[in-house]
C-alpha cells in the first residue's frame, strides 16, 4: 500500500456511473435460495446433509450442551429448555437430535416417545430405526456410526445397550461445563468491550465536536460512477458465478469469485482512471503508518462492537414480534405453519437470523476445512469485502450524502447480502456501521480491515471451540 498523497481527493471531472449498475446490484440482492428450496429435509441424509441442516444441528449442539451441563445444576431449569428447543425443531434430523438429547440427560422421559412420533414421511429409514433402537434399548457401536453419519457429535449421546451411559459419558459431561464456562467468559467479555467501546466512541465523537480531532476522509473526487461500477461488478459477477456453482458445476464458484474480484479491480484502469487515484480514492494507502492504522482497528473495533449491540437489540427485537405473530398462526413464519417445516418432522422452522454455512462446515468439517473456514473469514472476507463496500461503495456514497447516510445505505446492502435471512439485517448493519466509522475516522481501509478480521477470527475460532 502507498501513503497518502497530499493532492487527494483528485480533482477528475466527474465520472456518472454506467446505467447497468443499479440493474446489477438489484440482482445481485435477489434472494435466489428463495427459489431453491430443498424437496425434503428428509431426503439424501448422511455425510453429504445439506450445509443448513449440519447448521442447525451445530447450534443445537451448543445448546444441547448448555442443557447437559445446566440438568446437574438445576434439573427443572435443564428440562424447560429442553421443552423450548423441542419445539423449534425442524427437520427429522433435528428431531433425532432432541430425542437423543433427552434421552441422555433423562432417560425416562416421558416425552420420548412423542419425539419418534414426529418424524415426517421422508425421514431416512436407517435414521428412524436408529434413532427408535437408541431411545428404547440402546444401541451398539456398528448403530451409533449410522446415528454419526446422519448426526454427528450427537450419537455419542445414544445410551448403550440396556440404556446405560453411552461410553463418552463422563468426557460429554465434563466438556458441557467447560462450553457453559466458555459462555459466560465470552458473554462477559463482549458486555465489557460494548461498555468499553461505548465509551472510546463517546469521548471520540466528543473531540470532533470540540475541534480537537478531524476524521481523515475527505469526501469529493470525481470518480464515483467508476467506483459504483467497480462495485456493481463485484457483486453482479460473484453473484453469476454462484449460481452457475449452484446449477451447473460447483467448480464455477470458486473461479466466479476470482473472477469478481480480479474484474473490478482492472475495471478503473479500463475507464481512464489512474491506479494511484483508485488507490487513494478507495483507502488502500498506509494513512499514518502500518502500526498506528493496525492499532487504530485493534481499538476501533470495540467501537465497533459498541455500534453492532444496536443493530443486535433490534434483531433480538424484530424476532421477538415476528415470534409473537408466528405464535398466533401470523404471517411471519418462514417454513413455518404449511411451509416446508411443517413438511418434515418439526414444528414450524423457528423465527430469527439462520446460522451461516460457515456453522455447519464447522460442525462436519476436518481440521482442514476448519483451517480453510478461519482462513476465508478472518482473511478474504475483509479484505475484499473493505475494498468494495467501505471503499468503492461508501466512497460513492459520500459524494452524495454525509457520513450516517453514507455509513447506513452501505452497510444495509453490505447486511442483505449476508446469508443470515432478513431478521439478521439490523445486527449485521449494525457491525457495518462501525467499519465504516473506521473508514471515515481513518481513511485507509487497514483499520477496518483489522477490525473486520478481528471479528470474523474471533467468532470462528469461537465456533471451533465449541464444536
Amino acid at each position: 500500500m502507498m501513503s497518502l498523497p497530499d493532492s487527494f481527493p483528485p480533482s477528475d471531472p466527474p465520472r456518472r456511473a454506467a446505467w447497468w449498475c443499479w440493474p446489477l446490484i438489484l440482482f445481485a440482492l435477489f434472494p435466489f435460495h428463495w427459489l431453491a428450496e430443498e424437496p425434503g429435509q428428509g431426503d439424501a441424509g448422511g455425510s453429504e446433509a445439506p450445509v443448513h441442516r449440519a447448521g442447525d444441528l451445530a447450534v443445537l449442539k451448543m445448546q444441547g450442551q448448555v442443557v447437559i451441563a445446566t440438568f446437574q445444576l438445576d434439573p427443572e431449569a435443564a428440562m424447560e429448555a429442553l421443552d423450548d428447543l423441542s419445539s423449534l425443531a425442524r427437520d427429522d434430523h433435528s428431531v433425532a437430535a432432541l430425542a437423543l438429547l433427552e434421552c441422555f440427560v433423562r432417560p425416562d422421559s416421558p416425552e420420548i416417545p412423542s419425539y419418534l412420533e414426529r418424524f415426517s414421511e421422508q425421514v431416512p429409514e436407517d435414521l428412524a430405526i436408529a434413532t427408535k433402537r437408541a431411545v428404547t434399548e440402546g444401541v451398539d457401536e456398528d448403530l451409533r456410526e449410522e446415528l454419526r453419519a446422519h448426526l454427528g457429535w450427537f450419537a455419542d449421546l445414544a445410551r448403550a445397550p440396556g440404556l446405560t451411559d453411552p461410553p463418552e459419558d463422563e468426557a460429554i459431561r465434563m466438556r458441557a461445563f467447560v462450553v457453559l464456562g466458555t459462555m459466560g467468559l465470552i458473554f462477559a467479555a463482549g458486555a465489557f468491550g460494548i461498555c468499553a467501546g461505548g465509551v472510546l466512541l463517546f469521548l471520540h465523537l466528543r473531540r470532533l465536536r470540540e475541534g480537537k480531532s478531524a476524521n481523515a476522509f475527505v469526501a469529493g473526487g470525481g470518480a464515483g460512477g467508476v467506483l459504483l461500477e467497480c462495485f456493481a461488478l463485484y457483486l453482479g459477477i460473484m453473484t453469476a458465478g454462484a449460481l452457475l456453482g449452484a446449477y451447473l458445476a460447483g467448480s464455477l464458484s470458486p473461479l466466479g469469485y476470482a473472477v469478481a474480484v480480479v474484474v473490478p479491480l482492472c475495471w478503473p484502469r479500463l475507464r481512464g482512471m489512474r491506479w494511484a487515484d483508485f488507490r487513494s480514492a478507495i483507502g488502500l494507502h498506509r494513512g499514518k503508518g502500518w502500526g498506528r492504522e493496525i492499532g487504530a482497528g485493534m481499538v476501533g473495533y470495540l467501537g465497533v462492537l459498541a455500534i453492532a449491540s444496536i443493530g443486535i437489540s433490534l434483531t433480538l427485537l424484530l424476532t421477538l414480534v415476528a415470534g409473537y405473530f408466528q405464535d398466533g398462526g401470523g404471517l411471519l413464519t418462514p417454513g413455518g405453519g404449511d411451509g416446508p417445516g411443517s413438511a418434515s418432522g418439526g414444528g414450524g422452522a423457528p423465527v430469527g437470523p439462520e446460522a451461516h454455512p460457515i456453522v455447519g462446515w464447522m460442525y462436519h468439517g476436518t481440521f482442514w476445512t476448519k483451517l480453510a473456514c478461519l482462513g476465508l473469514a478472518a482473511g478474504f472476507a475483509p479484505l475484499f469485502e473493505e475494498i468494495f463496500f467501505r471503499g468503492a461503495l461508501q466512497r460513492y456514497f459520500r459524494g452524495r450524502f454525509r457520513f450516517f447516510a453514507a455509513a447506513l445505505f452501505t452497510s444495509v446492502i453490505f447486511a442483505a447480502l449476508h446469508p443470515q435471512g432478513f431478521f439478521a439485517i439490523p445486527a449485521l448493519a449494525g457491525i457495518g456501521i462501525g467499519f465504516s466509522l473506521l473508514r471515515e475516522w481513518r481513511d485507509s481501509l487497514i483499520a477496518p480491515m483489522v477490525a473486520h478480521a478481528i471479528n470474523n477470527g474471533l467468532l470462528v475460532l469461537m465456533l471451533w471451540w465449541l464444536l
